[in-house]
């Protein structure tokens, strides 16, 4: 096919991703107006997006052994109709255990999307190109994150729960069209594995033994999480409840979580393709970034300035384009017959680390509010929040820990040469 071609295919991969992000961070911007809307606490609220997180996290490893049998264009297409089902039942419950359900059938879309976009990248492009459009799609991607920060949010305000969410749920209708459209799964050179060379749980067996796929695995759980846990959940009721921004202020703080990625990107792409060697110093680097932005907030006594908090999304938002570093590994360390189911089970890992912190914050802050410590009147005071939010070292630490255990294998493995670092 032409350039043009494959250009439309990757065009219509990224708008599946973006619309597939926007379903996932809707609630985000709908925390507070859920807890209203269904009358519960705050690790009742959290049950949303741990259900929805759990899913998509269980669902990953299928996915990436059905998308080697099936190629990225049906599972864009059937992920895409189940994020848009999932956010109708949304739309239209007036019960928790409805919209428990309804956000579950998000997960579980969202799950097909984005392993199924990197194959399609895989697939048409090579090389250190591939580095750099996995970088700028998955960037574009995030951008539903902004369209839930904002249009989404607007409608929420104006219009209700309602016509919000079936606002959201157009976003991938679109995407399906486009994908059905659009996409192919290779090039006519691209040289296919036949369905029957595929022996699936030999080649789940196989990635599971494989320290690439662990490291990588540990390295996307240390740098995705923190700012998914932010972005998804649990950062508008911190900025708005705890630290009393206004609406608009905190969804100026999650655009620029987005941003930060256009610019980091790039530049950590370009690294990898130069130094991959050297892959480990961004996980090193980014990692205490991260954690050293949250020590600093937290920290702080009483509300803190508007540079913390900026320094804090920004961290944040350099773990979701640093965290791309593990499908480098994957791209280079693992054979493309199974580069699809080990990108399923790297892509886990960031989402197992997200709604067990997501869990641990609520049942902290419904514990801290029971307990009388943080506020006695408030379940969302900021106090509250930031010993809450001081769960997420233990998990972090863990995942880093893990991360330089499985390198070391890798370095064993290969003999200390560097494309593995």
């Amino acid at each position: 096919m032409s350039a043009k071609s494959s250009r439309l295919v990757l065009f219509a991969g990224a708008f599946a991703y973006f619309a597939s992000v926007l379903q996932r961070s809707s609630m985000g911007s709908a925390t507070l107006a859920a807890g209203d809307r269904f009358h519960i606490g705050a690790a009742t609220l959290s049950t949303l997006g741990v259900s929805q997180l759990a899913v998509y996290a269980a669902m990953q490893i299928p996915v990436g052994m059905l998308l080697e049998r099936f190629g990225s264009k049906r599972l864009l297409i059937f992920g895409a109709s189940f994020t848009a089902a999932g956010n109708l039942l949304v739309a239209f419950s007036t019960v928790f255990f409805i919209a428990v359900l309804g956000r579950m059938a998000v997960g579980f879309g969202d799950a097909f999307i984005f392993v199924s976009m990197i194959k399609l990248i895989n697939n048409w492009v090579v090389g250190p190109r591939a580095t750099r459009l996995t970088q700028v799609l998955s960037n574009v991607g995030q951008l539903g994150q902004i369209a839930s920060a904002f249009p989404f949010a607007f409608l929420l305000q104006t219009e209700g729960w309602t016509t919000a969410f079936l606002a959201a749920t157009t976003f991938s209708l679109v995407a399906i069209a486009l994908v059905a459209y659009l996409v192919s799964d290779s090039p006519e050179t691209f040289q296919k594995v036949s369905p029957a060379e595929i022996r699936l749980l030999p080649q789940l067996r196989e990635n599971l033994g494989d320290p690439v796929t662990r490291k990588a695995f540990w390295a996307h759980f240390s740098l995705q999480s923190s700012g998914s846990v932010f972005i998804l959940f649990w950062g508008v009721p911190f900025l708005a409840r705890g630290e009393g921004l206004t609406r608009n202020q905190a969804s100026w703080l999650l655009t620029a979580f987005v941003c930060i990625g256009f610019v980091i990107g790039p530049l950590l792409a370009n690294f990898c393709a130069k130094h991959p060697g050297l892959r480990y110093i961004i996980v090193l680097s980014i990692w205490s970034l991260i954690v050293g932005a949250w020590l600093i907030v937290i920290l702080t006594p009483g509300t803190n300035p508007v540079w913390q908090l900026v320094l804090l999304v920004l961290a944040m938002g350099t773990g979701g384009p640093a965290s791309m570093v593990a499908f480098d590994y994957s791209r280079v360390g693992i054979p493309l017959r199974r580069l699809g189911s080990s990108n399923g089970i790297i892509n886990s890992g960031g989402f197992v680390a997200t709604f067990s912190m997501l869990f641990l914050i609520g049942f902290a802050l419904d514990a801290l509010h029971q307990c009388g410590l943080g506020s006695s009147t408030d379940q969302y005071s900021l106090s509250g929040f930031k010993l809450a939010f001081c769960v997420q070292f233990i998990v972090l630490s863990f995942g880093l820990t893990m991360f330089m255990v499985e390198r070391r294998k890798t370095q064993q493995l290969v003999g200390n040469h560097g494309n593995n670092s």
